[in-house]
């Protein structure tokens, strides 16, 4: 039976779906889309799956064949040692990242948190430290939140490892990624972070993102961590653009 306070929000203030702004139902509670989409944008999201590059994680687009090395990465290998993500950044994931990035809505990481916990369980189980991309000082005070930590929380309480929080920094202020191109987007954070003082010598350190694009950021911060000791460095991120 329907709460009868419930029934009165709805009529007077009935709950749109982020995405596509029709009508979502408070009384149902039964997965982590259902506070912010209504049901077919919650179920709306596409995982990645093999075969996909064991490095990078990129998916193969013929759809067969076994997991293996991708060109770029035999070609030129990035400094972590592997990237997965959970789903391909489209649909309502996309809205939601945005909507989290953008319009600063903290509230959306009880939607992307959980795929990131999954993500951290069921790609690098044996990470044993974690760790955000960070933020300038800068775009964080116009921010107000480093989206990408309250992501690395989630994953870390589910690993049940320690979350360093400022053992990796962004010394740099860059423009953002979004506007850039792929090569601008690699001078852009050249030499844009440093370790200071973070334990990561002989860690296998997980490294938390939302978003894998290009691959510029994370790359540029594993090699940051790899020269400070890390032995391996694992990159997750909730969503992949493919």
């Amino acid at each position: 039976m329907m709460n009868p306070f419930s029934f009165l929000l709805d009529a007077l203030y009935p709950r749109r779906c982020r995405c596509c702004g029709g009508p979502v139902d408070r009384r149902r509670k039964v997965d982590i889309g259902s506070k912010f989409f209504c049901d077919k944008c919650a179920s709306d999201m596409h995982p990645i799956e093999s075969p996909l590059c064991t490095v990078c994680g990129v998916p193969f687009p013929d759809g067969s064949g076994d997991d293996h090395p991708c060109f770029e990465c035999l070609s030129q290998p990035p400094g972590y040692t592997a990237a997965r993500a959970a789903v391909e950044y489209k649909g309502t994931v996309r809205e939601a990242i945005h909507i989290y990035k953008y319009r600063r809505l903290r509230a959306m990481q009880e939607f992307l948190g959980p795929l990131a916990a999954g993500g951290a369980r069921d790609f690098f189980p044996d990470a044993d430290v974690a760790a955000a991309v960070p933020l300038h000082r800068r775009r964080l005070a116009r921010r107000g939140f480093n989206q990408s930590l309250f992501l690395a929380k989630y994953a870390a309480r589910t690993l049940d490892i320690p979350l360093n929080l400022d053992g990796l920094s962004r010394i740099r202020y860059t423009r953002p990624q979004v506007e850039l191109s792929s090569a601008e987007r690699e001078e852009n954070v050249k030499g844009a972070f440093a370790v200071e003082g973070g334990d990561f010598a002989g860690r296998r350190v997980l490294l938390v993102d939302d978003v894998y694009t290009t691959g510029a950021t994370v790359r540029e911060c594993a090699k940051v961590l790899k020269k400070a000791g890390a032995e391996k460095v694992y990159v997750l991120t909730v969503a992949r653009a493919t």
